[in-house]
């Protein structure tokens, strides 16, 4: 029972095998055509510049150029969809058993429509009525409270030093670490410890009680 139930399925795995061998085939076989044309709006009245093209199913594509001309490489059987801001996608199919291998034809595309909501607009206050409703807003005082809280100076401080250097602190630490080496590439960096103008920077700052421990 075993051998005929393994029979079977090698079986039907082989089936399927062949064809889906045979849709490849038939795919890599297909016959290359060039596809071009121009995009129109469907009264024919305007052209549609940049009109995006993809072939369905893959990651090939194109878009129409500023007079709407485009020109794309497919193969028969293909869908190539046409999509573009404003306007409804249109499916074209590569038509199969063509005799040329160039195909030239208009692409017409209908405007779509687009409900939207309905809107109220209402105008804005003149400077005297927003200083009157504004000096006459009644803010809670607890929220009140809370702002001024926030706002202090010492706080931000306090937390500004704690926070660690951004993007761009980062950038510009590590870009001047990398002018030095340049500066000094092939030749031996002077030491500080003997530079007389650091020392003297140094003492100034050290008698203006720069360097002592902030409460």
């Amino acid at each position: 029972m075993y051998k005929y139930f393994s029979l079977i399925i090698s079986l039907f795995l082989s089936i399927q095998l062949l064809q889906a061998q045979g849709k490849v085939d038939s795919t890599e076989n297909a016959k290359l055509v060039q596809f071009s044309g121009f995009v129109l709006t469907a009264d024919s009245s305007s052209i549609l510049p940049y009109t995006s093209i993809k072939i369905n199913g893959t990651n090939r594509g194109s878009y129409a150029d500023m007079q709407g001309y485009f020109s794309i490489v497919a193969k028969e059987t293909d869908v190539i969809i046409f999509s573009c801001i404003g306007f409804e996608p249109k499916h074209f199919t590569v038509p199969k058993g063509i005799q040329s291998a160039k195909i030239n034809t208009v692409i017409t595309l209908v405007e779509d429509t687009f409900f939207l909501p309905e809107m109220v607009f209402k105008a804005n206050p003149s400077p005297e009525e927003f200083e009157y409703m504004f000096s006459r807003m009644n803010v809670p005082m607890d929220q009140l409270s809370i702002a001024q809280n926030n706002l202090r100076v010492k706080p931000l401080l306090a937390f500004g030093s704690s926070l660690q250097n951004d993007g761009l602190a980062n950038s510009s630490w590590t870009f001047n670490q990398v002018a030095n080496r340049a500066y000094y590439a092939g030749q031996q960096q002077p030491m500080p410890l003997m530079d007389v103008f650091a020392w003297s920077q140094f003492i100034n700052s050290f008698g203006k009680g720069l360097y002592k421990k902030k409460k």
